[in-house]
């Protein structure tokens, strides 16, 4: 039975059918915002917090109450969840799905909802693709540092949303996690399946960090090339400005006394220019 508003009555009718007490009744209509495990006996509450898009590609967590007895599972949510859609999707038409226990049809559900954790991962995987393009084209292009600082707040978000689980699926693992027989178990591989997510979102920050570092890679390619067009600009110019230097001083020599000196000084300059442009051609300085 899955519940798509908190709605009091509704929950309070569902509560008198399925026999959950009063506690159980108000923690599914107040809701919680991280994710928990309650430990019963005779049923499983678990809350689990859904990330989904929205259509400008925000981000924004939902969580979902889900609670398990022997023949039954219920969920409430607010809103339409594309977590709870996906599982709708695959359990229709599925026959040997509704033969499971509450708790072990429990653990399909928390896996669907994992699945969808995986797809925001590469979904900012995608972007941090593009976000490399976007390094490559130089250090002047104004999009990439808020693209990387959007795309850090992303990733810590499902970081944020998707850690607190260790803690509220690990007791489902152990055997001191004693349920009635009828309630069966969720499946223990929902751990490890957590873990995989978490070391995909580490993955993806490694991809961030990657590609600030092809960023500020390019970014000290480019001042390098700035610089040794300075450098050989300034070993061209060195020659002229020392023999102008010399030849402007004060001093009465009969070599300025004749004018196609001049010329000749002149060419001197543009040979040591054209010297050194050759020789740093020869060393493939440019």
């Amino acid at each position: 039975m899955d519940v798509p508003s908190r709605d009091p009555e509704v929950l309070g009718e569902l509560s008198k059918q399925l026999g959950l007490s009063k506690s159980v009744t108000a923690a599914l209509a107040d809701g919680h915002e991280d994710a928990r495990l309650i430990r019963d006996k005779r049923l499983i509450y678990l809350t689990v917090v859904g990330i989904e898009a929205d259509e400008d590609g925000t981000l924004s967590r939902h969580p979902i109450d889900l609670v398990a007895g022997p023949s039954f599972v219920l969920t409430a949510r607010d809103g339409d969840l594309d977590a709870i859609d996906r599982f709708e999707a695959i359990i229709r038409g599925d026959t040997v799905v509704g033969q499971l226990e509450g708790g072990s049809f429990l653990g399909v559900l928390v896996d669907t909802i994992l699945s969808t954790w995986f797809t925001r991962i590469e979904e900012v995987e995608r972007e941090i693709d593009e976000l490399d393009e976007i390094a490559l084209r130089g250090p002047d292009n104004d999009h990439f540092l808020p693209e990387v600082l959007r795309l850090r707040r992303r990733i810590a978000l499902i970081r944020r949303t998707v850690a607190p689980h260790r803690e509220t699926l690990a007791p489902l693992a152990r055997p001191d996690f004693e349920l009635d027989e009828r309630l069966g178990r969720p499946w223990p591989g929902l751990v490890d399946r957590l873990e995989r997510v978490i070391d995909a979102i580490e993955n993806a920050r490694e991809l961030i960090v990657g590609s600030f570092d092809i960023y500020l890679g390019g970014a000290a390619h480019r001042s390098n090339e700035v610089m040794k067009a300075l450098t050989i600009v300034s070993a061209i110019l060195l020659p002229a400005i020392v023999l102008a230097g010399v030849m402007g001083m004060n001093f009465k020599m009969p070599f300025f006394d004749e004018l196609t000196n001049f010329w000749i000084v002149v060419g001197v300059m543009g040979a040591f220019a054209a010297g050194m442009l050759l020789f740093a051609r020869l060393r493939r300085w440019i």
